[in-house]
């Protein structure tokens, strides 16, 4: 940031700058800075929780407050929705098979009885399931035997299904309920399992045929898919659309068929109904099976790869009835399909921005990307878009280059809310925009590149600049301590921890300074951490020491050498992909403030405790 290049200014541009605070954003067009971690996709309604704790849900449902409790996922289901916490579960929504795991029915939700600190939630039609460290415990509609023996009505309680005793990942369906072992293998219960016997006997477990290697299940309804290790995926069930990666037929596969056409290595897979889609390694989504309602997201000559337009850096992926959703990068959800996420008009996809796709780009409609059937192009979530993340970038952009982009007051072309792009223009024919659907990009069009659509690249880039400069400029002081901690690793392998401190700087330390991340570097490796646990407080401190979390008696002196001030203390836990002890790392964390993004850096050596 602070070597100014003597080269053309476009290349200036196209190399490291570019800022961003005033695109045309409509004043109701305001979600908070925080970064969508998960999403969830289901009949007619959808749900994501960003890492900040804060859960947005649209379509049918809404979202109930959770209080003051930590919400880590909200899973959704046919009508009904349940959110991980960190004391627990609690769902809402209809009740009318005990999905709620509760008899009685409050109107922000009800506590699931027995169930603390869950691994991980999962929601089928009628019916949830927890992975409960290696327990598989489910409630709800059991009907079809997908709650196991002996039980084959609702169930308005937690218990456990017999046979599934080392449950490490768990997926939910309409009439089913499969579970991936610690050993590889897959066991299923419910008459929509798709495995032989099954409608014979579906409180059985069953093992999915020539599967020990799997990593995550996936099912919805009729089908289900399977990842693999080497990011391999491999499906079966009906295939009406060939949803199994195969030529579409009226039969059904008992056994998995191994998807051969994915072009690169898939790291999650999930399923709706009729249709699949892959997370792949490099970013990207494909799908494939039933796109009566656009939901393989194809649009824009995507159909001959089956690659999600316009997505290249997808982190999370969700399918449901006739929609899928993805999380980006940096935070933003966009769906495409039929049935949640957007607005019921005609033209979904109007004069949408997709780079690579020059056809999309404009303020007037393209009738050849209009889809009257539903999204066929993804769109992003209202409230889980790039906005604020555009204007922060632009912020900085008119404070970098102040003679080509100056700082104007309210914006001076506003497309209105939905918009499928943000812009401004400036003095001299100068306009950045950076696009609402597909990954977003910095984009410039002017006379500094003879009235061409210029892609500067995507706005991740730029807006790593803008929050180095804003944790920089905040005059605030990050210290660490991180450890390995031996004594209580378990199979989850969480025994990596980093505390940390942050102390203010000549303004004090911000009351709404909110840390939402962390990442550790060493020798080119990199890993990245939640947050734990966060809190304010006061602390006594020295110049060297803001972290030891010293206090003082009501009445008692200030020790001689220290000063008492605010601090945010927090801690993040994980399982490393390295042996940190005795190095020295970097350590990063990334907090929001207000509307923007920040980041503090700062390098200790890992201890390690016994």
């Amino acid at each position: 940031m602070n070597d100014r290049p003597t080269q053309p200014l476009l290349s200036r541009l196209a190399r490291r700058v570019l800022s961003l605070a005033a695109l045309a954003l409509a004043t109701a067009f305001t979600p908070t800075a925080s970064m969508a971690t998960t999403v969830s996709m289901g009949t007619s309604h959808g749900c994501s929780v960003a890492d900040t704790s804060l859960p947005t849900c649209w379509g049918s449902l809404p979202v109930q407050d959770q209080g003051t409790s930590t919400v880590k996922d909200i899973r959704v289901g046919l009508d009904f929705s349940c959110a991980l916490l960190s004391s627990g579960v609690r769902c809402w929504g209809n009740n009318d098979l005990g999905q709620l795991g509760t008899t009685t029915v409050e109107p922000k939700g009800q506590w699931v009885e027995g169930i603390y600190n869950p691994n991980q939630i999962t929601l089928g039609a009628r019916h949830a399931c927890v992975v409960n460290w290696g327990s598989l415990v489910c409630w709800g509609d059991a009907s079809q035997g997908q709650l196991g023996e002996p039980v084959r009505s609702a169930v308005a309680r937690p218990m456990p299904i017999p046979g599934m005793p080392k449950a490490v990942q768990a997926a939910a369906g309409k009439s089913a309920t499969c579970a991936v072992q610690d050993d590889g293998r897959v066991l299923c219960v419910g008459t929509g399992s798709g495995l032989a016997g099954a409608a014979d006997a579906p409180a059985t477990p069953r093992g999915v045929p020539g599967i020990s290697d799997a990593m995550e299940v996936a099912l919805f309804d009729g089908h289900a898919c399977v990842l693999r290790k080497e990011g391999k995926v491999s499906c079966w069930g009906g295939n009406r659309f060939g949803e199994l990666g195969v030529a579409a037929n009226n039969g059904a596969q008992t056994t998995p068929i191994e998807v051969t056409n994915l072009g690169a290595a898939a790291k999650a897979v999930t399923v709706g109904n009729g249709f699949s889609c892959a997370l792949l390694v490099n970013g990207t989504v494909k799908c494939w099976g039933n796109n009566a309602n656009g939901q393989l997201g194809t649009a824009l000559g995507g159909a001959a790869t089956g690659l999600v337009t316009g997505i290249t850096d997808a982190t999370a992926i969700s399918a449901g009835q006739t929609a899928a959703c993805a999380a980006l990068q940096g935070g933003y959800v966009q769906c495409w399909g039929e049935g949640a996420g957007w607005s019921s008009e005609t033209c979904r996809v109007l004069g949408g921005v997709y780079p690579q796709h020059s056809t999309s780009w404009g303020p007037v409609a393209e009738i050849t990307v209009c889809r009257p059937q539903g999204s066929a192009a993804p769109m992003a979530v209202k409230g889980l878009g790039p906005a604020k993340d555009a204007a922060q970038v632009l912020d900085w952009a008119e404070k970098t280059l102040p003679g080509t982009f100056p700082t104007q007051g309210p914006p001076a072309l506003d497309l209105g809310n939905g918009s499928p792009y943000y812009l401004r223009a400036y003095a001299g024919g100068h306009t950045l925009a950076v696009n609402a659907h597909g990954t977003p990009h910095l984009l410039y069009m002017g006379p500094l590149g003879n009235g061409q659509l210029l892609d500067l690249g995507p706005l991740s880039r730029w807006l790593s600049e803008a929050i180095q400069e804003e944790g920089d400029a905040s005059g605030m002081q990050l210290q660490v301590a991180p450890y390995m901690a031996y004594i209580g690793m378990n199979g989850a392998c969480d025994g990596f921890l980093v505390p940390y401190a942050i102390r203010g700087g000549l303004n004090g330390l911000p009351e709404n300074l909110v840390t939402t991340s962390v990442r550790v570097e060493y020798a080119g490796q990199s890993m990245a951490f939640p947050i734990r646990d966060r809190f304010h407080m006061v602390a006594l401190t020295t110049e060297t020491d803001w972290i030891s979390q010293r206090t003082r008696r009501p009445g008692e002196p200030i020790p001689s050498g220290m000063r008492e001030e605010p601090v945010l203390h927090g801690i993040t836990q994980g399982c490393p992909s390295f042996n940190p002890v005795d190095q020295e790392v970097e350590v990063t964390v990334f907090y929001t403030l207000g509307q923007h993004k920040g980041q503090l850096r700062a390098r200790a050596k890992v201890g390690a405790v016994a």
